[in-house]
């Protein structure tokens, strides 16, 4: 972080903003103006964010009957430009619908504020809420994005890669909710993009997963049913002996003795 500040401007208050180092994002808790810049103009109202970009010209104004009051945070830096984007700031956009209570940027900036002190700590405190701001901001385009092929940076098709790497590594224990957690979604948002692209639900790929680790433990060793079953997420032996007859039209004891005799065989040959 560079800089930050809480402004309320007076009717007509404009600000040239000559090409300047760093990211200033800001957000708009009241009132209006107009943004100029990147060869566009922008009316801009509360409720939304406007991003004035690395080394980029540009020209805002207040409105005359509504001038507006906002807050800002400049960033510079190694990923600053990965955040900026990661907040919907791609390439020839400058303005966002803040989805979240602007009140909770306006919080993040007085907090700040309030810790003007030369030192170390204070510095470091500042930087940690500054990186707050952003990823409220960050937070706002992914919920604005909920229902679209990409969010945060990220596209579907790599949210599901990452939830399925997490399952297979986590299949005994973990829930989908936990999966939904872990890659920063809604439950009922992951739903959809894991069915959308896997033609199964969460749910139904989490089983097919326990049950095909099931029978590599009753083809490969000889432990007990029941162990089996703790092995890959069940407590109740006869649940997990549903299940898996459901699954392959075998009780676990069918299959095991089934594939002992094909080994059997095999070895005779």
């Amino acid at each position: 972080m560079k800089s930050c500040g809480m402004q309320r401007c007076l009717p007509g208050y404009t600000y040239p903003h000559n090409a300047r180092e760093g990211y200033h994002l800001h957000v708009v808790l009241s009132g209006k103006g107009i943004l100029r810049t990147g060869g566009q103009e922008f009316q801009i109202r509360a409720g939304q964010m406007f991003v004035l970009k690395d080394r980029e010209e540009a020209f805002y104004q207040a409105d005359m009957q509504d001038p507006w009051h906002y807050v800002w945070v400049t960033y510079s830096g190694f990923n600053a430009l990965r955040y900026i984007q990661s907040a919907g700031f791609e390439e020839g956009i400058y303005v966002q619908d803040c989805n979240l209570d602007s009140n909770r940027f306006a919080g993040v900036v007085r907090e700040i504020l309030e810790r003007p002190h030369l030192n170390i700590s204070s510095e470091v405190y500042r930087t940690s809420l500054a990186l707050r701001f952003l990823s409220l901001a960050i937070e706002s385009y992914e919920v604005n994005e909920e229902g679209t092929e990409q969010r945060g940076g990220l596209t579907t098709d790599e949210y599901v890669e990452y939830a399925i790497r997490f399952i297979e590594m986590n299949f005994a224990s973990v829930r989908i909710s936990d999966v939904a957690e872990y890659i920063g979604v809604n439950r009922t948002y992951f739903t959809s993009i894991f069915k959308k692209k896997m033609m199964v639900s969460p749910q139904e790929y989490l089983m097919s997963v326990r049950m095909s680790k099931s029978k590599e433990l009753l083809r490969r060793t000889d432990v007990p049913i029941n162990v089996v079953a703790r092995e890959v997420g069940y407590e109740d032996q006869l649940a997990f002996s549903k299940m898996f007859r459901k699954k392959y039209g075998l009780s676990p004891e069918q299959y095991r003795k089934q594939k002992n005799a094909e080994r059997t065989i095999e070895q005779s040959e």
